[in-house]
């Protein structure tokens, strides 16, 4: 009797333990993000708090802005991305990347970072189709985006063609799953990027406009 209910309790605590894990998946990376923006608005809140009167924004605004902090963050960030269409940014971010690259720890960190972000946001599309695919069991689908054909040397283990899928969240895109599926499994969707991440993060509440008018 004891050592069933041994067992039935270390059962539980393996599912637990597992449950903990897959939630720290998607947890971190939201609460990370979510502090970053935070901690980098209370910082300037801080800084604009002990401008005087004749240097702070406010002064020259129509009324008072709170939490001024979160629109100068909004501002930096489109200032920098202006800054990275001259050549002479360009360069400077370049000679910053073979820093990063000559770094063993975050090399490999800071590429496939770099990496993702230029595949989701860039302007090419080459690499990237969203696809539907059997997950996480049969009879029960999701969708996803195709990175493009895995590494040679998984596919020879498998003796099989495989994709990279990433499958996002709902409601944060930005985490997800990475898996290799069967290409024979993908089925590609006409649908853009844009499309798919409204779908998503919407948990299938905002679908694209042609679909609606269509009815289907």
């Amino acid at each position: 009797m004891e050592e069933g209910k041994t067992q039935l309790m270390t059962r539980w605590g393996d599912r637990l333990r597992g449950y903990f894990l897959a939630g720290l998946l998607v947890f971190l990376p939201v609460a990370i993000t979510l502090w970053f923006i935070g901690w980098v608005i209370d910082l300037l809140d801080s800084v604009l708090a002990v401008l005087p009167d004749g240097a702070h924004p406010n002064t020259y605004l129509p009324m008072p802005v709170p939490k001024l902090g979160a629109v100068v963050t909004l501002a930096l960030i489109l200032f920098l991305g202006m800054l990275t269409r001259g050549v002479a940014t360009r360069r400077f971010l370049t000679a910053w990347e073979n820093v990063f690259a000559r770094i063993p720890v975050f090399r490999g960190i800071y590429a496939a970072v770099q990496k993702l972000v230029q595949t989701f946001l860039g302007q090419s599309h080459a690499e990237r189709q969203v696809v539907m695919i059997e997950y996480p069991r049969a009879g029960v689908y999701t969708v996803g985006f195709a990175m493009g054909r895995a590494w040679s040397h998984l596919e020879e283990k498998r003796n099989a063609q495989l994709v990279n899928v990433f499958v996002p969240t709902t409601p944060n895109p930005t985490a997800g799953f990475y898996l290799l599926v069967p290409i024979h499994e993908v089925t590609p969707l006409n649908m853009t990027m844009e499309e798919a991440l409204k779908l998503i993060t919407s948990s299938g509440l905002i679908t694209p406009d042609d679909r609606n008018k269509n009815g289907k």
